[in-house]
Order: C-alpha cells, then structure tokens, then sequence
C-alpha cells in the first residue's frame, strides 16, 4: 500500500525545510520522518514526495536529501549534497572536541551535552561549540567559573578547537521547572537534539517531565526516550549526583560572575551590530541558577517553529 502524505504533514515538510535553509543546512528525508511522525521508511516517503504535485513542483530530491528548484541554478545538486556532507562531517569532528574537552566539566554537573548547530550535524568552517548543561542545584555559578576557565585554557592548549560556549546552562531545580513548563516547538526540538556527553538518565528524567514535547514530535520525542532508557550510569534523583551545591557559594558568584558576563554580552553585541552581524546580537537571561543566551537568529527560528503549532 503506498503512503500518501496529509496535507499537514506536506505543510510540516516545507516548514521544517524552510527552518533548516534559515540554518544554511539542508534536510534529509530520514529526518524528516522523525519529525514530521511519517509512518514509513526513506523510499517510501521519497515515492511519497514525487506523487505530491505541490512539494515536487517546489522541491527535487537528491542523495536522500531535500533541495528547494529555485535555488539550484548556482550550484547542482551533487555541489549542494557534498557541500552539506562537508557541513556534517565537520559537525561530527566538533562532536569528538565537545567530548575531550567535556570530561572536565562532568564535577558538579548532573548533564554535560552539546547543543546548537553542531548536535544538529550541520556546522559553518567558524561553528562554535555550543554546550547544554545541568548542574546540582545552587552549583550554576562555581560551574560558569570554572568552565570559562577551562575553556579558555583548553582553546590557548589546541589552537585549532572552535569557540567553547555555554549558551544553555541551568541547575537541577530549574532546568526540572523549565522541561515541566510546556515550552515552544523551537525549546523541544533543540532538547531532542542535543548529543548527550555525560548525565544520559538525567537527560532521560528531563524529557520525562516534559511529556509536551511529544505533541510537537511525536515520533522523535518517543525515540529519544527509549535511546537513553538504559541505565548506564545508574544516576538517581536521590544519589549522589542530585546533591545541592553551596546557596552562599552559588549566590557571592552570581553577583560576581553575573555583571562580568552581562558587561561582555554588551561589548560583544557592540561589535555585532558595528558589523551588521545583526542575527548574531543576542540576549542574555541570567539568574541564581541559569544562564541562557539567546539569538536574534534564534528568537527568528522560533518564530518560524511557531507554525508547527498553528498546525497542532
């Protein structure tokens, strides 16, 4: 029986291209059956697709990939895939930095990942590495500490490592509150996609509190649960892992550490918006136990995810 694709699906299909052409990245059928929950294998779909007079009239297929027609008169599609594979190949190669560099981050912490463009396999030459953490509760601040530390050390020691960053950082208690609050499609495609470095039950526990995630994608938030399932490192709410840090620690580094990093957020922008970099000016949110950056890109990427529940 072939598959015949719903008109929501088809809408899916373009809004999730359109999100990753926003990225510079092109998407793949595989992909796409995840996150759009389609019932069917990469043959199936691209069959699927072909018979879909409105996709195929916008849309080619090529190695698997989906490539927009009016785009491909400056390169051919073969130069678009290779130019693409070389994307996810020198995500892949961040990935393995990500991991060296993470094992000194894994004291203190209940989760240790990588976020952003590089957990989604599709990295520019000049990517950072962006990284997703958890802490025990009241440990936010010593973590921020010492991982700016050490990630300054780390880049001075391998010249050829991207930006370390920590866009993404929150303790147990409100990284628990944030996953249980129902969130935008944007927050749980970027939690479903992060590559787990240290802390996969936590990770696991997180998604668990977020049962939301799985009315956005169904599919992928379903996997991702039965991916980190096994009790590898036999973490528990009530080990050891779970213990809070220091509150007075935690709160002297928050009004230390908090004005420095808000300073160099402004500086920074500063330099963005002098080079009309203006998708890279970004937010800061910072509080006793979290610390979030926040893109124009990004709130734009949201806002394009906003479809998806226009859809729901």
């Amino acid at each position: 029986m072939s598959l015949s694709l719903t008109e929501k699906q088809a809408r899916e299909i373009e809004t999730f291209f359109q999100i990753a052409k926003e990225n510079g990245a092109v998407i793949s059928l595989r992909e796409l059956i995840g996150l759009a929950a389609i019932d069917a294998n990469e043959i199936e779909l691209e069959r699927a697709f072909l018979s879909d007079s409105k996709l195929r009239s916008k849309f080619l297929l090529e190695s698997g990939y989906v490539l927009e027609r009016s785009q491909v008169t400056g390169l051919s599609p073969q130069q678009t895939v290779s130019e693409e594979e070389q994307r996810r190949e020198r995500a892949r190669t961040n990935l393995k930095r990500a991991r060296r560099f993470g094992r000194v981050l894994l004291k203190g912490t209940v989760l240790v990942s990588v976020s952003g463009a590089n957990a989604y396999l599709s990295a520019r030459e000049d990517e950072d590495i962006d990284f997703f953490c958890v802490t025990k509760t009241n440990g936010m601040w010593p973590f921020m500490l010492k991982a700016l530390i050490t990630a300054r050390v780390h880049r001075l020691a391998n010249r050829d490592v991207p930006e370390l960053c920590f866009s993404f950082i929150m303790d147990e208690k409100c990284a628990t509150e944030e996953f249980r609050a129902r969130q935008h499609p944007i927050f749980a495609r970027d939690a479903l996609t992060a590559k787990v470095i240290w802390g996969k039950m936590a990770y696991h526990a997180l998604l668990e509190e977020a049962p939301w995630m799985g009315d956005y994608f169904p599919a992928f938030y379903r996997m991702r649960l039965r991916e980190t399932s096994l009790d590898e490192q036999r973490w528990s709410r009530d080990g050891a892992a779970s213990k809070e840090g220091s509150a007075v620690l935690n709160s002297l580094l928050y009004h230390t550490l908090g004005p420095f990093l808000r300073m160099k957020s402004w500086a920074l922008n500063r330099k963005f918006t002098k080079a009309a970099w203006h998708s890279s000016v970004f937010a800061t949110r910072i509080g006793k136990g979290y610390c979030i950056y926040e893109s124009n890109r990004y709130r734009k990427l949201g806002r394009m995810y906003g479809e998806l529940e226009k859809d729901g």
